[in-house]
């Protein structure tokens, strides 16, 4: 049985609002091997956040700490939570990039909240990748991020 953060928010184990997250005990519970709340939450800040709060040089065009595309916001933070606990597993940073991708296809999200095949999909790139959490960023980006994005590969 999950326990909630309040009565409004059944199921919830964590809840981010603005640049402050909120972590229900239950996540220190949990057995599902890709959970990791935190890292779920925290990602949530860097499309909440503004660049001048952290101190950061804020312009016309980059005012947000990350450009998150708003409907890929849950996706970006599912795919930050699993690609965290696989790199995590990987038996050493010299069995290579790809070595993660066979267990991107094992990670478990909610149809509720993304398109879990979206989401592995993601992973699944991220793993192959040189830079995975380049890769999770540009799949998350608006589209006229991506293209900034691809230029700079």
């Amino acid at each position: 049985m999950r326990l909630c953060l309040g009565q409004t928010l059944p199921r919830s184990i964590g809840l981010s609002e603005e640049t402050t997250c909120y972590v229900s005990l239950t996540y220190f519970h949990e057995g599902d091997p890709f959970d990791d709340f935190v890292v779920h939450e925290a990602a949530h800040i860097f499309h909440n956040c503004k660049r001048r709060t952290i101190g950061l040089a804020e312009t016309r065009k980059r005012e947000w700490l990350l450009d998150i595309q708003y409907r890929k916001r849950e996706t970006f933070a599912y795919a930050c939570e699993a690609y965290t606990r696989i790199l995590e597993r990987a038996p050493s940073y010299k069995t290579g990039p790809g070595w993660p991708s066979n267990t991107a296809s094992k990670v478990r999200v909610s149809a509720e909240r993304v398109d879990p095949v979206e989401v592995n999909s993601i992973l699944a790139d991220a793993c192959a990748a040189r830079n995975g959490w380049k890769v999770i960023l540009g799949r998350c980006a608006p589209e006229k991020s991506k293209t900034v994005l691809a230029a700079t590969r």
